[in-house]
C-alpha cells in the first residue's frame, strides 16, 4: 500500500489535474491496491530505521488530505445520473467496474469505498505516529472522531465488497467494536462457501453458540483451511464441547505441523485430555508419538507433571479423577508403540534422569554440612549410557558427562533442591564445541505454573523479535518430569542481585560501574542499554502475568548487565502471604534500578524516555497478538495451578491488554504504568521485608 499511497502523494504535490484527467483507471487500482493493502497488512514496521514510521505517517497523511478532497469535490456530482471526473463521463448506472468489480451503483459505490480507505488511512496515519512518537503527550486526532454503529456497519460491508480479508482486517484494528463484529459475523456466514482459504474467518461461524446448535455451517469444516496452533487449541476448550466436526478439523491443524513445533503447547494438549470424550486427541498425541521420539519423551514427562493424585477436600465427587485415570493409560500406550530402539533410547533416558532427580531424597536425611559430599558420592555412582542422552528441557542439548564437583545443595525450607551442571554440545552444532549447562532438579514443587509463564514470556520474545523491537526475554528451560518433580535450567552467566549484595553495599548504579567501567565509557553504557532493554521487556511480561514475590533473590543480572526475572510461583491473581497484594506496582521498578535508567532523577532523562518508549512498544506488539496469549493461558483453567485458584485471571488478563483503547490511548495507558512503577515505596517495602525474614540482601 505504501508505494500506492507515495505515488498519490506525489500526484498532489503538482499536476493533480493532468494526473486525473488521464488515469482514471489507474486512480481505480491505486485505490484498490491501497485497499488491499489492509488485506494483507504487514504487522510491522521496520521500528530500527530512525524516522521510518514519521515518515510513512506523513505518507499517509498526505494521502487522506488527497482523498478528503477526492470526497469534497465528488460531491459536485451531476444530478442527471452522469458524474463527472476530469472531464470524463461514467453512467451511474453501470453495474460492473473493471477494477471495482460489481457495483449497484458506480457513484455511490465508489464514494463508499473511498470512505472506507480515508477512515483507514486515518487510524493507519494515527498508528505510525504513535510508532514514531511512542511517549508524545498529544491526543489521536483520529481517536476524536464519532462513528456511528451504522457508519461502522456501511464500512464493514463495503470492505467485504472489495475484499473479505479487508472486513476481517478491519474487525482485527477495532477488537472492541461491537457493530463491526457483528456485521463481519453475519458477512462471514452468509458467504461462508467463499470464504474456505481464509483462516481468520473461523472464529466468526465456529462460535459455542453454534456449536452447541450443531449448526450446518460447521459442515464447511472438512474443506476449510488451516489455522494457527493457538486458534487451533482455542477449539479444545470445553465451551465447544468436543464437537465431532470442530475436532476433526482441530487435528487435521495440528497433524499438518511437525510434532516438534507442536511440543512448545505440550501443558495444553495435555489439560485437553480432561474434555477428550472421543479419545481424539489422544489419538493425535498417539500418533505423533509415532513420528518423533522426542515428542513423545516430552508427553511422558508432562503426563507424570499431571499425577498429583488429588483429593477432593469436601467430599465431593472428585471431577478430576476421569483425568487422572487416563494418565497413566495414555502413558503406556506410547511406551508400547514404541519400536525396540525408541524403547532403548527412552530406558536410558529416563533412568538417567531419574537416577539424578532421586539424589535430592537422598540428601535429605543429612545435616547440611553433609550434603553436598552427599551430592558428589551419588553423581560418581552414575554411568552414562550412550552419547543421545539429552537435557530434558532442552532437547537440541546432548549430555557428554557430568561435573561430578559441581552439585549444589539449594536453601530450601522443607526439600533439598540440587544444582548440578552437565557437560553439552548441540545436537546439530560441533560436537568437540562443550559447554557446561547447570540445572536444579527440584522434589516437592509444582513446576507447571513456572512452565506456563515462561510460554507467555517465550511467546512475546518471539512477538518483539517479529516486530523488530528490541526487547530482551530470557525464558529459560523448566519441565516437570512427575508429580513435584521437575527440572529447571539455569540461566547462564548470572547473579542475583541478593548475591550481587553479599560483596558490596553499593547499589546497582556503584556496581555497573565496578563491574563495567566509568559512567559514559563505552563498556558502562553498552551494560546499562542491555540493561534498559531487558527491563522493558520484563516490565511488558509482567504487567500481563503479574508476578509477584519480586524479591532480590529472584532477580538476575547476566554478565553483560540483562536482567532476567526467575521464579513465578505467584502470577496473575495470587500474591505471597495469603494473598496481600503488597507489590501493588505492575512491575518491579526500585530506586537502585531508576539511577541506571534515569540519571535524571526526575524522568527527563534520554535513557528514561527511551525505556518507557520501549514499554510502549511492546504493549502495542503484545495487543496485536492478545489472543494468542489469552488462549494459551485460558487452556490451563481447568489444571488446579494456583494462579486460578481466585479471581477471575482470564478476564482480568484480558483487561490488561484493554482492547477498546486506540493506539494512543494505549500508548498513554503504558506510560502511566511505567510512571506508577517509578521507585514505588511498595516495592522497597518488600525488599525489606524480605531481608528481615529470609535474610535475602536488599
Amino acid at each position: 500500500m505504501l508505494l500506492g499511497l507515495k505515488f498519490c502523494s506525489c500526484q498532489t504535490q503538482g499536476n493533480m489535474q493532468k494526473f486525473r484527467s488521464g488515469l482514471q483507471l489507474l486512480e481505480d487500482r491505486i485505490y484498490r491496491t491501497s485497499l488491499g493493502w489492509f488485506a494483507h497488512q504487514p504487522e510491522w514496521y521496520d521500528v530500527n530505521i530512525p524516522n521510518f514510521c514519521q515518515s510513512e505517517a506523513v505518507s499517509v497523511s498526505v494521502f487522506v488530505h488527497f482523498l478528503s478532497n477526492e470526497l469534497s469535490e465528488s460531491s459536485q456530482s451531476d444530478s442527471k445520473g452522469k458524474s463527472r471526473e476530469s472531464g470524463n463521463l461514467i453512467d451511474v448506472t453501470d453495474q460492473y467496474h473493471p477494477v471495482w468489480g460489481e457495483m449497484d451503483n458506480y457513484t455511490v459505490g465508489k464514494e463508499k469505498r473511498k470512505q472506507l480507505l480515508l477512515m483507514l488511512c486515518q487510524h493507519e496515519a494515527d498508528r505510525l505516529e504513535v510508532w514514531a512518537q511512542p511517549i508524545s503527550s498529544k491526543d489521536s486526532p483520529y481517536s476524536r472522531l464519532k462513528i456511528s454503529s451504522e457508519k461502522w456497519t456501511e464500512y464493514a460491508k463495503t470492505a467485504f465488497s472489495v475484499d473479505p480479508r479487508i472486513a476481517l482486517s478491519v474487525a482485527s484494528r477495532f477488537p472492541a467494536n461491537a457493530a463491526v463484529k457483528s456485521e463481519v459475523t453475519q458477512l462471514v456466514q452468509t458467504h461462508i462457501v467463499d470464504l474456505r482459504t481464509i483462516p481468520e474467518a473461523l472464529p466468526y461461524f465456529v462460535t459455542p453458540k453454534n456449536v452447541e446448535e450443531n449448526s450446518v455451517l460447521l459442515q464447511q469444516l472438512p474443506h476449510w483451511a488451516a489455522c494457527s496452533i493457538t486458534q487451533a487449541l482455542e477449539f479444545l476448550t470445553p465451551a465447544y464441547k468436543g464437537h465431532p466436526r470442530v475436532m476433526a478439523y482441530v487435528l487435521r491443524v495440528l497433524e499438518s505441523y511437525p510434532p516438534e513445533r507442536v511440543t512448545f503447547f505440550m501443558p495444553q494438549l495435555v489439560q485437553s485430555l480432561r474434555y477428550d470424550d472421543g479419545r481424539l486427541v489422544e489419538g493425535y498425541l498417539l500418533r505423533a508419538t509415532q513420528r518423533s521420539d522426542i515428542f513423545a519423551h516430552i508427553l511422558i514427562w508432562h503426563l507424570q507433571g499431571e499425577d498429583l493424585q488429588e483429593t477432593p477436600k469436601d467430599g465431593s465427587i472428585d471431577k478430576n479423577a476421569a483425568f487422572q485415570e487416563i494418565l497413566p493409560e495414555v502413558r503406556q500406550h506410547i511406551i508400547d508403540g514404541f519400536s525396540p530402539s525408541a524403547l532403548d533410547m527412552f530406558t536410558r533416558e529416563f533412568d538417567f534422569f531419574d537416577k539424578v532427580t532421586s539424589i535430592s531424597g537422598v540428601l535429605f536425611p543429612l545435616p547440611k554440612e553433609e550434603r553436598r559430599a552427599g551430592i558428589r558420592r551419588e553423581l560418581e555412582k552414575i554411568e552414562m549410557q550412550g552419547d543421545d542422552l539429552y537435557l530434558p528441557t532442552a532437547p537440541n542439548k546432548l549430555v557428554r558427562g557430568i561435573r561430578v564437583d559441581s552439585g549444589i545443595p539449594l536453601q530450601s525450607a522443607a526439600k533439598v533442591p540440587i544444582m548440578i551442571t552437565f557437560n553439552v554440545v548441540d545436537r546439530d552444532g560441533d560436537h568437540n564445541n562443550v559447554k557446561p549447562q547447570a540445572c536444579i532438579f527440584k522434589v516437592g514443587d509444582d513446576c507447571r505454573q513456572d512452565v506456563l509463564a515462561l510460554q507467555v514470556i517465550s511467546l512475546l520474545r518471539d512477538i518483539f523479535q517479529a516486530a523488530g523491537i528490541n526487547l530482551y526475554l530470557f525464558p529459560y528451560g523448566v519441565l516437570p518430569t512427575g508429580a513435584e518433580r521437575g527440572i529447571i535450567e539455569v540461566v547462564p552467566n548470572t547473579r542475583s542481585r541478593s548475591q550481587m549484595g553479599e560483596t558490596t553495599d553499593g547499589g546497582l548504579y556503584e556496581i555497573f560501574q565496578q563491574d563495567y567501567g566509568p559512567v559514559g565509557s563505552t563498556t558502562f553504557e553498552t551494560a546499562r542499554e542491555n540493561f534498559l532493554i531487558s527491563s522493558a521487556g520484563y516490565a511488558v511480561a509482567s504487567l500481563l502475568l503479574q508476578p509477584k514475590d519480586r524479591h532480590n533473590g529472584n532477580l538476575l543480572f547476566d554478565d553483560v548487565g540483562r536482567l532476567v526475572h526467575i521464579d513465578f510461583g505467584f502470577i496473575l491473581e495470587t500474591s505471597p502471604g495469603g494473598n496481600m497484594r503488597f507489590e501493588s506496582a505492575h512491575f518491579k521498578l526500585s530506586h537502585e534500578m531508576t539511577q541506571l535508567l534515569d540519571p535524571s532523577g526526575v524522568m527527563k532523562s534520554k535513557t528514561w524516555h527511551q525505556f518507557v518508549s520501549l514499554c510502549v512498544k511492546g504493549y502495542l506488539a503484545a495487543r496485536r497478538q492478545m489472543d494468542g496469549i489469552i488462549s494459551t493461558v485460558q487452556m490451563m483453567l481447568e489444571s488446579g495451578l494456583p494462579c486460578f485458584s481466585r479471581g477471575d485471571p482470564i478476564g482480568n488478563l484480558r483487561k490488561r491488554f484493554h482492547p477498546e483503547m486506540s493506539e494512543r490511548e494505549a500508548a498513554h495507558f503504558m506510560i502511566h504504568v511505567c510512571t506508577d512503577a517509578y521507585n514505588k515505596w511498595t516495592t522497597a517495602g518488600y525488599d525489606l521485608i524480605q531481608y528481615l525474614q529470609q535474610g535475602i540482601e536488599k
